[in-house]
């Protein structure tokens, strides 16, 4: 009897760890975008700057 007491907690805790495991995952997804959105970002003002730099020189 003991044993078939233990199933419902294992099962409890492997929803847990999943639930867990998705709003981890979920994070660090948003956060390597974000980190992503700002190197574009960069790119981008770097990009503006050296075409404004052009158009001055024509």
């Amino acid at each position: 009897m003991g044993v078939f007491s233990f199933f419902p907690i294992l099962m409890m805790f492997l929803y847990l760890a999943a639930i867990g495991f998705s709003i981890w995952f979920a994070v660090s997804l948003i956060k390597a975008q974000r980190e992503r959105n700002v190197i574009l970002k960069e790119i981008s003002t770097k990009l503006e700057q050296n075409s404004d730099i052009k158009k001055d020189e024509l």
